[in-house]
């Protein structure tokens, strides 16, 4: 994935940046027999691709930083159960320590925090996912939180989040490329950083 460094508008503290990129929904197709497909900020009846990007300053070591608002939906009745979350290309001492998911209308959608996702109002483990997309956007779908933080000092990055979850017994994956990057504080040779840095002055 590119580095994503124009058109970033920078905010400190607890607000995400949000840059468009590309969202890559990866699926295995299958009969109905073979369970429901899940869809990750996207649908099965768009082409709509979602540019999401995320920039944090000010990250310290072991300090857990809460990010969500995406919201999943599977294609037809059943469910897909998530068995794990891995990172895409981890760097920097980067982690996914928790990820969670709740039915949206429950809680107001959580854009970041600096809190665990269990004081967040999201359970300490998800149930399956059962909500179904819908043709005219009526569904609420369940958002997924994940949970981040890193090991070191210096900066982190990640460049999206595979999810690898069963259906009707089926193994499958779906790819984010949500690009997040855990700023260390004052780190002004890593260019997003910088910027962001910069800009808040």
């Amino acid at each position: 994935m590119s580095e994503m460094s124009d058109g970033m508008v920078s905010m400190r503290g607890l607000v995400r940046l949000i840059l468009a990129a590309v969202v890559v929904v990866v699926t295995t197709t299958g009969s109905v027999a073979d369970g429901p497909r899940l869809y990750l900020n996207n649908s099965p009846y768009t082409d709509d691709e979602v540019a999401i990007g995320v920039v944090l300053p000010d990250v310290v070591a072991h300090r857990p930083y809460s990010l969500g608002g995406w919201v999943m939906c599977v294609d037809g009745p059943g469910a897909a159960v998530i068995d794990r979350i891995d990172l895409v290309n981890p760097a920097g001492g980067i982690v996914l320590q928790a990820f969670s998911f709740r039915r949206r209308g429950d809680h107001p959608m959580l854009g970041n925090s600096e809190r665990p996702l269990t004081e967040l109002g999201f359970p300490a483990r998800g149930s399956a996912v059962t909500t179904i997309c819908a043709k005219n956007g009526e569904s609420l779908g369940t958002e997924l939180g994940l949970q981040y933080g890193k090991t070191g000092d210096g900066t982190a990055h990640a460049e999206g989040v595979r999810v690898l979850y069963t259906s009707a017994g089926r193994r499958r994956t779906v790819d984010l490329a949500l690009d997040v990057r855990l700023c260390a504080p004052g780190d002004m040779s890593t260019e997003q950083c910088r910027e962001m840095y910069e800009s808040a002055e």
